[in-house]
C-alpha cells in the first residue's frame, strides 16, 4: 500500500500544532461566550437518569514556564481524595512572600460547572462552561417561587424542554473579567421546539460528568513539587483574600486542553 503524502501531512500539521485536529473538535463542543446578548435552554439530564443536570469541578491553572501557558488540573479534593496542589495553595500564603501569595493566587482551585445548552442562534446542543457566579444565578432562580411551581407539572422544572424557559445569557466585560447582571430566565415559558426537535435534543446531550476527571496523586504531586521544590501543607485555613471564584469564560476555555 503507497503512503497517502497528504494524509501523513495532515497528521503532522495536528500533531505540531495543539490547535488543530482532535482539540478542535473538543472545544468546538463548547458554547463560545461573546459579548452581548445570547439565548440558550439549559436542558436537564436524560429521563430516568441518575445524574444531575450539571458537573461540578474544580480547576488549579498551573502556570508551566512555557510562554505564560498553564495546565488545568481538576482538583482531587471534589472526588473526596488528597489533593497535593490544595496543600501548596495553602502553604503558600504562610510563607510571607509576595511571590509566594502571587503563585497562590493563580493556583487557586476555581468552581467550575458544565451544563449541556441548546444555543437559539446555531440550534446546536452545546456544554456550557461557567464560574459560580453564573451558576448560583441560575439555580437561585430555579428555586425562585416565581418558578418553583414549575417542579409540580414536571420534574425538570424552569428546564423542562416542553414548558420551561428559555436563558437570557448577557455578559459584559470589565477589563478581561465577565460580568453576567444582566443574565436571566426569560419571563415567558417556551418550548424547545417540536417534540421531533425535542428528542432530537435530548439524544444529543453531551457526557458533562465525563469531563471531570480524577488526576493522579503522582502527577499531582509532581506538578506541585515542580512549582515550590519542598513546600508542603498539612493545616487547611483559608487565608482571608482573593475571594473572587470566577475566571474569564474566553481564557478558561481556550486552556481546557492544555
Amino acid at each position: 500500500m503507497a503512503i497517502d503524502l497528504n494524509a501523513l501531512r495532515a497528521k503532522h500539521q495536528q500533531l505540531t500544532n495543539p490547535t488543530q485536529g482532535g482539540n478542535t473538535d473538543f472545544l468546538n463542543k463548547f458554547y463560545q461566550v461573546t459579548e452581548g446578548e445570547a439565548y440558550l435552554r439549559i436542558l436537564p439530564e436524560q429521563e430516568g437518569s441518575d445524574k444531575t443536570f450539571y458537573a461540578e469541578t474544580k480547576i488549579h491553572r498551573v502556570p508551566t514556564g512555557e510562554d505564560n501557558s498553564v495546565k488545568n488540573y481538576h482538583c482531587r479534593k471534589v472526588h473526596g481524595e488528597k489533593c497535593p496542589l490544595c496543600d501548596l495553595y495553602y502553604s503558600l500564603w504562610k510563607t510571607g512572600s509576595k511571590e509566594d501569595e502571587d503563585l497562590a493566587r493563580q493556583i487557586k482551585p476555581r468552581s467550575r460547572y458544565y451544563l449541556n445548552v441548546f444555543d437559539r442562534a446555531s440550534e446546536e446542543v452545546k456544554v456550557f462552561s461557567i464560574g459560580v457566579i453564573l451558576f448560583q444565578k441560575i439555580v437561585e432562580t430555579m428555586m425562585d417561587a416565581d418558578y418553583a411551581d414549575l417542579f409540580e407539572k414536571s420534574d425538570d422544572g424552569i428546564l423542562d424542554p416542553e414548558i420551561g424557559h428559555d436563558f437570557k445569557l448577557h455578559m459584559k466585560k470589565e477589563g478581561k473579567w465577565p460580568k453576567y447582571d444582566q443574565s436571566m430566565f426569560r419571563p415567558k415559558a417556551t418550548s424547545l421546539g417540536s417534540k421531533k426537535l425535542i428528542a432530537e435534543v435530548m439524544s444529543s446531550l453531551h457526557d458533562v460528568h465525563g469531563l471531570v476527571k480524577v488526576e493522579e496523586y503522582d502527577a499531582v504531586k509532581e506538578a506541585a513539587q515542580n512549582l515550590r521544590p519542598g513546600l508542603g501543607a498539612k493545616e487547611r485555613t483559608l487565608p482571608q483574600s482573593d475571594s473572587s471564584d470566577e475566571v474569564s469564560d474566553d481564557d478558561y476555555t481556550k486552556r481546557l486542553m492544555s
